[in-house]
């Protein structure tokens, strides 16, 4: 059997590198996604201030009914003995990933 003058190993990297714009425009666009965060992103956390509306006792742990502007509530756990009321500001951590915010309060989440 004749052996194919064209199945070199330098052809075949000629082969390979023959769609290296194609190699060039995925790796760009991965480049993209992962910077921006699109995918598998772990979450980020930002400092937020809200006013207390109300705070309750659930299952023997206080927990209070926080407004964070005109449209957005949450109601988080508060550690115990917290001098938070009906009034006072709060700050919490929210902590961001693609699909929802969670909140958490932040230490010391109220100003005596």
């Amino acid at each position: 059997m004749a052996k194919d003058p064209f199945n070199t190993p330098a052809d075949r990297i000629r082969g390979v590198l023959k769609y290296w714009k194609a190699y060039l425009a995925v790796a760009a666009v991965l480049l993209v996604v992962t910077e921006r965060n699109l995918i598998a992103n772990e979450g980020k956390d930002h400092l937020v201030t809200g006013v207390v509306e109300r705070v309750d006792i659930a299952a023997g742990k206080p927990r209070a009914t926080v407004r964070l502007g005109e449209a957005q509530e949450a109601v988080v756990a508060l550690p115990t003995g917290t001098p938070c009321h009906a009034g006072s500001k709060i700050r919490l951590v929210r902590h961001d990933n693609v699909s929802q915010h969670d909140f958490r309060p932040a230490d010391p989440p109220c100003a005596s």
